[in-house]
């Protein structure tokens, strides 16, 4: 290992997921507005505004325009993320970024990392001073993205004195590192890859929306997935009185303008489109002669994306080694055409997996299924899910690829398993592939801690500081080694002893409550 600090463990660059990086809007000075992503819809003001045209639309038990008002006003609400016809943002926009390490950031820094990607064990292990956060705008352009991640790097080289480090592309960083591994690989700087539910081959959802593909039937559904909940409430609780017809137009309507005005001019949207359906989404929507620059630019991610086996054995016969996490046995978001696909609710599990096969919904593999691939040479080595619904021999990088069985997408950062495992890849270099340590079997299941981790034991923890009644603080302190207890256990079923430890710590600390109350 090339390095001055004499450490023994690789800095680690975390390139975030599409909601994980904070995007502010600039006024003309350059002061800052308000946030532009996480998207700042004011409520109040876009309810006001719709407001007359709906009661018109109940009183007169029609449209009367109302869904025309409402796509105007939402692409208003969407606008800080708009870009032109070349795929520049219209807005004056800067992103929030974290130029130093984990350890030299502040604590409000530091708390918005670990809420994003919780990596505390990881950094434990090879010191805060060699974690970092690499944060850009999601909704830019892939290669001006994956030229400032190289600038990234190249600074995290100089600060750690190493001559590599280890990247971790989460989700929406998956194609962003599709494309720094197409414009930058040449370079040598990465050791390892952990990919944490990658979008490396995009995502249905997206390629539904733009074929408008969806199913409208429950527009709450789709409301939540566009707007804040107290915003759908309202929206929702109008065209309750409403015949089906029109629920369906003003749906139709508020997809329109996510579509329209987020979406379309979007390089990074384009980059997550699967490469499967991008040349009929590009010949509908970027080929009217006003979108030839945004056209080559996502052109030339397809070029990359198209051809991501080979851009990665490449990267892997120059010395990376490619290590990938992913969450199966979900369905996709109920309201698009694809919502049958094999996945963690956000990211198809092909995409995610760079090729896993799977049975069709609610269908296993056969008994005489024969192997896809070739892509493990071992004959002797089973890739066959226990599920048998999953053969992650067709993957890219089959020894080197984890499922967690029945993962919701935004939850895998509330797995402690997943997280440790992540840590494992990251800080062990005798950690090669599935077969290093027992404790981290291929085939895994799903948990989810948040609930244990970040409200419940710290409470528990407080509680203990207070002169409890002897048998409420016994009680306390089995329903917290009992939650100690699970973090021990790698191996995983599903949620349910995850629940019960989670069920028994909220009861004995209402108990304690209680008591201290009286």
């Amino acid at each position: 290992m090339g390095s001055n600090c004499g450490c023994g463990h690789y800095p680690t660059v975390i390139v975030p997921g599409i909601g994980q990086s904070k995007v502010e809007l600039l006024d003309n000075e350059g002061k800052r507005i308000k946030l532009a992503w996480p998207l700042d819809i004011d409520s109040k003001r876009l309810l006001k505004r719709i407001l007359p045209s709906a009661l018109k639309m109940i009183a007169l038990r029609g449209d009367r325009g109302f869904s025309d008002v409402l796509y105007k006003e939402l692409c208003e609400a969407f606008s800080p993320l708009a870009a032109n016809t070349e795929g520049i943002p219209k807005a004056n926009l800067r992103v929030v970024t974290y130029k130093n390490s984990v350890g030299e950031s502040s604590d409000e820094e530091r708390r918005f990392i670990y809420r994003m990607v919780p990596m505390e064990q990881l950094s434990e292990v090879i010191g805060e001073d060699h974690l970092y956060f690499f944060a850009y705008h999601s909704f830019g352009q892939p290669y001006e993205t994956a030229k400032d991640l190289d600038e990234f790097i190249q600074n995290v080289k100089a600060k750690t004195g190493h001559d590599k480090v280890n990247l971790v592309p989460v989700s929406l960083g998956g194609s962003i590192s599709v494309a720094y591994f197409d414009a930058y690989g040449y370079k040598g700087d990465i050791n390892r890859v952990a990919n944490f539910v990658p979008a490396i081959n995009g995502t249905s959802i997206v390629a539904d929306v733009l074929e408008d593909e969806l199913y409208l039937d429950n527009p709450k559904e789709l409301f939540d997935f566009i707007l804040d909940r107290k915003t759908t409430e309202k929206i929702i609780s109008f065209m309750k009185v409403l015949p089906k017809d029109i629920d369906k137009k003003i749906t139709r309507a508020a997809v329109s303008a996510l579509r329209d005005s987020v979406l379309l001019n979007s390089p990074a949207m384009w980059a997550v489109v699967p490469r499967e359906r991008y040349e009929a989404l590009r010949e509908k929507y970027l080929c009217d002669g006003k979108h030839d620059v945004l056209r080559a630019k996502a052109d030339r991610f397809y070029k990359a994306q198209k051809d991501y086996e080979k851009l990665f054995l490449l990267q892997k016969e120059r010395g990376v080694t490619f290590f990938t996490i992913c969450g199966f046995g979900k369905k996709l978001l109920p309201f698009i055409k694809s919502k049958d696909t094999n996945s963690d609710t956000v990211i198809d599990l092909a995409s995610a997996s760079l090729g896993a096969y799977t049975a069709a919904d609610g269908e296993v593999l056969p008994e005489d299924y024969k192997r896809k691939t070739t892509r493990c040479g071992d004959e002797n080595h089973n890739h066959i899910s226990p599920c048998r619904t999953v053969d992650a021999g067709a993957g890219l990088f089959p020894e080197t690829t984890w499922y967690f069985s029945g993962q919701i997408h935004d939850d895998i950062a509330y797995h402690d398993v997943a997280l440790s495992l992540c840590c494992e890849i990251l800080s062990n270099k005798e950690f090669k592939d599935v077969y290093s340590n027992p404790l981290y079997p291929q085939f895994n299941g799903s948990r989810n801690i948040k609930e244990i981790k970040y409200k419940l034991l710290p409470k528990a923890k407080e509680l203990l500081e207070i002169k409890l009644h002897e048998d409420i603080e016994e009680e306390l302190l089995k329903a917290i080694a009992e939650c100690n207890e699970l973090f021990t256990n790698t191996i995983v079923e599903d949620n349910t002893l995850t629940k019960k430890a989670t069920d028994r710590l909220a009861a004995t600390i209402h108990v304690a409550q209680a008591s201290l109350s009286k």
